[in-house]
């Protein structure tokens, strides 16, 4: 378990870093839009409706992270998810390996984009809570977590080697 304790620690670390540097770099600087642009400037950086995507980003990923989600529904709230069937089946396996109490609650989401979001969340694995970041995308009307945000995940629950499914 000791081996396992440190990759869930490497797994925060990296799954922040792999949150931050997908956003395409650090936004211009602009000046605060006038009270008649702001509704369509805000519309660029986020959804048009962006408190309904935070709910539906919390709850998804939350779900998607938690023990209790068939593996079914979790391919549902995973980008590509069709794709990465492997991968998830790895990845139940890592859990119930750790005690299969895995659960996660959003923390933070920022928005790069109407269609993706930075998140931050607490996770829970393995008798520890960890800080991790990661990115939620909109994929077919329905917020999921990113391919990536997982593939990072569940790689380092494999002791940071290839999982099928997961490009390397």
């Amino acid at each position: 378990m000791p081996l396992r304790a440190v990759c869930l620690g490497l797994l925060a670390v990296t799954a922040a870093a792999c949150g931050g540097s997908s956003s395409g770099g650090t936004p211009a600087a602009s000046s605060p839009p006038s009270s008649a642009a702001a509704s369509s400037s805000a519309s660029a950086s986020q959804p048009a409706d962006a408190a309904a995507a935070k709910a539906e980003i919390t709850t998804n990923w939350e779900k998607f992270l938690s023990s209790d989600t068939s593996q079914t529904e979790a391919k549902t709230l995973l980008q590509q998810g069709d794709s990465l069937g492997p991968a998830l089946k790895k990845a139940a396996q890592e859990d119930k390996a750790t005690g299969g109490t895995r659960s996660a609650k959003v923390t933070k989401i920022t928005f790069t984009s109407p269609t993706q979001a930075n998140v931050n969340y607490l996770l829970k694995a393995a008798g520890r809570t960890l800080n991790a970041a990661g990115i939620a995308v909109l994929e077919d009307g329905t917020w999921k977590v990113s391919d990536i945000t997982f593939c990072t995940l569940v790689v380092l629950g494999n002791g940071s080697r290839p999982v099928k499914g997961c490009a390397s």
